[in-house]
């Protein structure tokens, strides 16, 4: 199944839940606007479908919650941006390239993220035979970690195709603020 959070996937209709009939217009680029709002489409489809799939007593597969764990990662970043447009510097706001740019700087280093597959083995050794829970954990945490990297890939490719690439490279020293570490 292919991801619908990647950037040249179409959005799920929010009421049927399945894929769009067309495709996104590659002949032009969309605006940060139109992603932003995409971003906001797809939590509350996401949120929808966990919401419907649980009330339902449906099981939530590992398909599932990566979709969902991806989209909520991805939305969570361009609503960042959107707040950043509308509500930094005291209400003034930034340009969209300029909020962009902030969180490409943020986001990048996602995508070096170098943590290591756990041990299982190991693992069960060191914690024993009991320690499922600590054991679930160490995976879900490097789950997480793959789930933030490929959301990080996602985001700088919509970001690749609304600006240049040379006019979102920001110097290091430069941060996205205290809301993009929330």
């Amino acid at each position: 199944m292919r991801n619908p959070q990647h950037p040249d996937a179409p959005i799920p209709a929010p009421d049927t839940g399945t894929a769009a009939t067309s495709g996104p217009d590659h002949s032009e680029a969309p605006s940060v606007e139109v992603i932003i709002e995409q971003a906001r489409q797809m939590r509350q489809h996401n949120a929808d479908t966990i919401g419907r799939r649980l009330s339902q007593g449906q099981r939530l597969s590992a398909e599932v919650l990566y979709d969902i764990l991806h989209a909520q990662t991805l939305a969570g970043w361009w609503l960042l941006v959107d707040r950043q447009i509308q509500h930094a510097r005291g209400g003034r706001g930034l340009t969209p390239a300029h909020a962009t740019a902030r969180f490409v700087t943020w986001v990048s280093p996602y995508l070096d993220d170098d943590t290591t597959t756990p041990d299982t083995a190991g693992m069960v050794r060191a914690l024993g035979l009991h320690c499922e829970h600590e054991l679930a954990l160490a995976h879900f945490d490097r789950a997480l970690a793959l789930i933030r990297q490929d959301a990080a890939r996602t985001f700088l490719a919509q970001v690749k195709t609304l600006v240049p690439a040379s006019s979102v490279k920001q110097a290091p020293s430069s941060s996205a603020g205290p809301e993009a570490k929330a």
